[in-house]
């Protein structure tokens, strides 16, 4: 229970825990009872970096198997010593000898393979039919160039020449043929995320700074610095900056946002939001969103968008076609990341606030989620727990220590 980082007292009833405390709670009944076969399904959602490298470890060390299925690469690199690749468009199951980092590398050998396969074949198509038709062109000109002239040698001549050069045409387009019927599928290119925010109103140098923020749910009467969530806070989160907000949860994450967003007033201290800073707050439920409404009315909604201008937009985040229609209720969570994004967006937000939107997000979307991101020209505060999605995107850490909420550089001084 320690390791899954379930502190919770050991009297509480299940009923009380919230759905990620009752998830680890299911993990720890599992792990402890030893089976023969773990199958484990998204195991890391609702860990924090401590529980998830415990879990690593446990599963390094497990002396049974384990099929597990993730979104998280930095676990499967720790974790699996094979990939078993589910293609949605074929129904077929392929087996990767590796861990998650072989696999993409041997995906990214195979789809280099495969295009270039289909780019020779393509070329070979389209010389056979420039020539294909240059020899009927030729056929065409010597019957109609010298048959009306009399001279019989010359017209038989010119006859024999033409069937020769038809013969040859024909022949040509045999393959031609041959290669329709046998064409190679042209590989997919995944479908990437172009965001141009364009112009954006920006702030002033500093966008939000904390001034010995303290929270409690108790009220501020309580003297008792244990039911504080955290209290002496003093941080500054200046333009341009993307912050990774990273702790276990019940740390405060999400109280912090909700402090910053407005939700929530500070028991002690202030929270000051810089000149022309327009908040944009994205909560981890996605209970914003209206389960009767479409990605097409939301956008509407918001902006003055003529009905091709909104499709457009929609565009950029991945609802094509008729998807602009699609019910919110009846999109997938990572769809409904996207339209929060795109929602976030069009209401002109230059800082973003995100409590873990990529929780549930399978890897290829948290790639399409990040260069979303990374084209945004302002400031990015995002709590996760994704160890890849940090290492990569953040310029600082902000995590709750000793009581309090500290900035570190990176996952490695954090560490020490």
């Amino acid at each position: 229970m320690t390791g899954l980082g379930l502190d919770a007292p050991q009297d509480t009833s299940i009923a009380k825990l919230s759905g990620g405390q009752r998830a680890r709670v299911g993990l720890a009944r599992l792990l402890i009872a030893e089976p023969q076969l773990l199958l484990l399904d998204e195991p890391t959602n609702h860990l924090a970096i401590d529980a998830l490298e415990w879990l690593e470890r446990f599963i390094a060390n497990y002396h049974g198997a384990a099929i597990i299925v993730s979104h998280d690469w930095t676990s499967l690199d720790a974790t699996v010593a094979r990939i078993l690749e589910l293609d949605d468009v074929t129904h077929r199951i392929t087996e990767y000898v590796g861990n998650y980092t072989d696999y993409v590398e041997t995906k990214s050998r195979e789809r280099e393979k495969q295009f270039q396969a289909w780019q020779d074949q393509q070329d070979e198509i389209a010389q056979l039919q420039m020539a294909a038709r240059h020899l009927r062109s030729i056929a065409k000109f010597r019957k109609g160039g010298k048959a009306d002239t009399g001279d019989k040698f010359a017209k038989g001549f010119f006859a024999n020449r033409g069937r020769e050069t038809i013969r040859r045409a024909k022949q040509i387009e045999r393959r031609i043929e041959h290669l329709l019927t046998d064409e190679k599928i042209k590989p997919q290119r995944s479908w990437q995320m172009k965001l141009d925010f364009g112009a954006m109103p920006r702030g002033g140098q500093i966008v939000m700074a904390l001034e010995d923020v303290g929270f409690t749910f108790a009220g501020r009467d309580v003297a008792l610095q244990r039911l504080y969530v955290f209290r002496h806070a003093n941080l500054t989160l200046r333009h341009g900056e993307r912050i990774a907000l990273v702790g276990p949860n019940g740390s405060g994450k999400t109280t912090l946002l909700r402090l910053i967003a407005g939700e929530l007033q500070p028991s002690e201290g202030s929270v000051h939001i810089g000149a022309n800073v327009r908040i944009g707050y994205m909560p981890q439920e996605q209970e914003t969103l209206d389960a009767n409404a479409t990605p097409f009315s939301l956008i509407r909604a918001i902006a003055p968008m003529t009905e091709t201008e909104a499709r457009n937009f929609l565009h950029f985040f991945l609802f094509a076609g008729d998807a602009v229609f699609t019910p919110v209720g009846a999109l997938s969570y990572g769809e409904r990341a996207r339209l929060l994004l795109a929602r976030l967006v069009v209401s002109g937000a230059n800082c973003l606030l995100l409590d873990e939107p990529i929780n549930h997000l399978d890897i290829p979307s948290r790639a399409r989620f990040q260069s979303a991101l990374d084209a945004f020209p302002g400031t990015i505060l995002i709590a996760t727990h994704d160890r890849a999605f940090i290492d990569q995107f953040a310029t600082g850490i902000w995590s709750p220590r000793d009581g309090t909420l500290k900035r570190f550089w990176d996952r490695e001084e954090m560490n020490r």
